[in-house]
């Protein structure tokens, strides 16, 4: 009985001084891993961050640690101890896309992270080039099918959020077009703008591109219109119903203390729902994601996983 006694009492000792170290954190400035290059992403990262430093009353600072397809950061997040001085900024590559497809990723972000919070979120713009002559996602569809894999779309090689996203819109249309590799999403534009491809996934950065004549957008990914692009039409009124997102999330080693992650997700919601912080995130087409909690970002991996099993085959994105 005293044996017991005394194992319940080491047992809420431990509780306990988990509970203190967690009320005391922070004590020291948060390093926030990025695992790609300075940019417009990480740009973007900055602004939440930046509104959490003021929350928490600590630095966030941002380590950026590109490489291997976002494995080198990633890797050192997953070594680092899970006291809450060490995050990661997350995208679908790093949640999900690169665990499925590249075999050198041997992580389970679902296991090996603990899921902070969602931050904001960007639709994708279907493009054509104006060479093609095609001017609607339906014309598109009948010129593959009449000529089928002779339409090239282009895309950054690897794990990306664009490779991915076309080749699951593929597998719901039963789309025939051959994918030409590219390094970045830049070239990829570039070359369909300048004809010698003839469709593809954009971003916002493509604009320019589209308000200049260069790129014809057929529709837009999200569940809604865009206010960049309001006459042209999301892929559901186009008659697919297909919908897809890019995110950028936040998150932790596994074995994060409760309490710390609870703090951490607090904070981030709050940033969140800061107006400047939003209008900052927002100004170029991008949304703050409403529910941002740990339970909504794991809930999206799942489902997006599920949505890429039931729509591409296994073995169909090779990584070089």
């Amino acid at each position: 009985m005293i044996k017991r006694w005394s194992w319940v009492a080491a047992a809420l000792l431990m509780s306990l001084s988990a509970l203190v170290q967690a009320q005391d954190w922070p004590t020291k400035p948060i390093q926030v891993i990025v695992p790609f290059p300075p940019g417009s992403v990480d740009a973007k990262a900055r602004i939440v961050t930046d509104q959490v430093s003021k929350i928490l009353g600590q630095p966030l600072v941002i380590l950026n640690k590109p490489g291997a397809g976002m494995r080198i950061g990633t890797e050192q997040l997953l070594r680092s101890p899970p006291d809450g001085y060490t995050l990661e900024v997350v995208v679908q590559a790093v949640a999900w896309m690169g665990p499925m497809i590249d075999p050198a990723v041997t992580y389970q972000p679902l296991t090996d992270m603990t899921m902070l919070a969602l931050a904001y979120e960007n639709p994708m713009v279907l493009v054509v080039s104006q060479e093609s002559g095609i001017k609607s996602v339906d014309e598109l569809l009948r010129a593959a099918r009449a000529q089928p894999g002779k339409l090239n779309w282009a895309g950054p090689a690897g794990a990306s959020g664009y490779r991915v996203w076309f080749e699951v819109f593929k597998g719901m249309t039963g789309l025939d077009v051959t994918y030409v590799a590219y390094r970045g999403l830049t070239p990829a534009l570039t070359d369909v703008a300048g004809g010698f491809g003839q469709v593809a996934f954009a971003d916002y950065s493509s604009l320019p591109l589209i308000l200049d004549g260069k790129l014809r957008p057929l529709a837009v990914t999200g569940p809604m219109r865009s206010a960049q692009l309001p006459n042209v039409p999301t892929l559901k009124e186009a008659g697919i119903g297909f919908e897809a997102m890019q995110w950028l999330g936040f998150a932790a080693p596994a074995g994060l203390p409760p309490a710390v992650a609870s703090r951490l997700s607090e904070a981030f919601a709050k940033a969140l729902q800061n107006p400047a912080t939003r209008a900052a995130i927002e100004s170029d087409g991008a949304q703050v994601i409403l529910d941002s909690s740990p339970s909504a970002m794991r809930a999206r991996i799942t489902s997006e996983m599920a949505q890429f099993r039931q729509n591409v085959k296994p073995g169909a994105i090779k990584i070089d």
